[in-house]
């Protein structure tokens, strides 16, 4: 298949969605990827013919051609055991599956077996000793992932313009079945809202978000930055009322970015099993100065994964 004929990541995402929303209805979440995959696959010469756990420490994931006959299968960590991470890898390779394998036939096992590298492995956080090739059907597989898990016009109808809230955010990442930093970068990816998400360990930012109204208005992440004094990230866990699900007001002079400061409204989570935590920042109005126009980058989540190793 050549570049122009194939679909986009978003496109693919896209068409599988209107198929779900024509034979499940509105009832469809969490997406079951691995049915999905298994019976999509079913038109093609190479369908997928199995979905595996695997428990290997440093592995992602794979998409990995058949030996003997035409086919894939799809590995994935099971380890740690998280289901929101794994359904998003899943989704991942199944985008490898139809957006960048070559099509094997019975004419590639001529000599009995299959003997070219056909395999996708996904490392974790590798992507600063992939080519620039490698990177880019990486980037496009988590857009697929993040399309087919979390469409943007039923995210859009769950959050209704509302501010975020720890409930709310709950509510999304139940009914999509994905990790919360998926369901936080999502949103931060589509609002119209001035906002920003920070994950940090040990005191310093390892990267951050912007939502594009929020890096217009001099809102920028970047990797290494510390975490300020006061914040609710900096305060840990015990820093907001047990059981508080909406955000802590802070006034200015806290968060600080190229504009200045200004009040922000800081809504954190804390993971002892990942050892990261995760503030989710949300601005009123348009902030100081004018926009921004020079070509930036907006966020620094590509940096990191492009330059370090976890």
């Amino acid at each position: 298949m050549t570049d122009r004929a194939r679909k986009t990541p978003r496109r693919a995402a896209n068409d599988l969605t209107v198929l779900l929303r024509t034979v499940l209805g509105e009832d469809r979440f969490p997406v079951d990827v691995e049915a999905l995959a298994l019976e999509v696959s079913r038109n093609h010469e190479d369908p997928i013919t199995a979905v595996k756990g695997v428990e290997i420490d440093g592995f992602e994931g794979m998409l990995r051609a058949r030996r003997k006959k035409p086919g894939w299968q799809i590995l994935y960590n099971t380890q740690p055991r998280y289901r929101g991470r794994e359904r998003f890898t899943l989704a991942h390779e199944f985008g490898h599956y139809l957006l960048h394998r070559r099509p094997l036939t019975a004419e590639h096992y001529r000599d009995g077996e299959l003997s070219d590298d056909y395999d996708f492995e996904c490392l974790p956080l590798q992507s600063n000793d992939w080519k620039d090739a490698e990177r880019e059907r990486e980037e496009e597989a988590d857009t697929f992932a993040s399309f087919l898990l979390m469409p943007i016009d039923d995210y859009r109808n769950q959050i209704g313009g509302q501010e975020m809230t720890r409930d709310l955010l709950g509510h999304v990442t139940d009914r999509y079945g994905v990790s919360l930093l998926a369901a936080t970068r999502k949103w931060i990816e589509f609002t119209d809202a001035r906002a920003a998400m920070v994950v940090a360990r040990d005191g310093f930012a390892l990267w951050g978000r912007a939502s594009t109204t929020a890096y217009k208005s001099g809102v920028f992440i970047r990797s290494g930055m510390p975490i300020p004094d006061g914040s609710v990230m900096a305060m840990g866990p015990t820093s907001q009322q047990a059981g508080g699900q909406r955000p802590t007001s802070l006034p200015d002079g806290i968060w600080a970015f190229s504009r200045g400061s200004e009040p922000v409204r800081e809504l954190a989570f804390f993971s002892d099993r990942l050892g990261i935590s995760v503030s989710l920042l949300q601005f009123d109005g348009r902030g100081g100065g004018a926009d921004i126009e020079e070509e930036e980058p907006w966020d620094s989540y590509d940096q990191f994964i492009a330059g370090v190793r976890e």
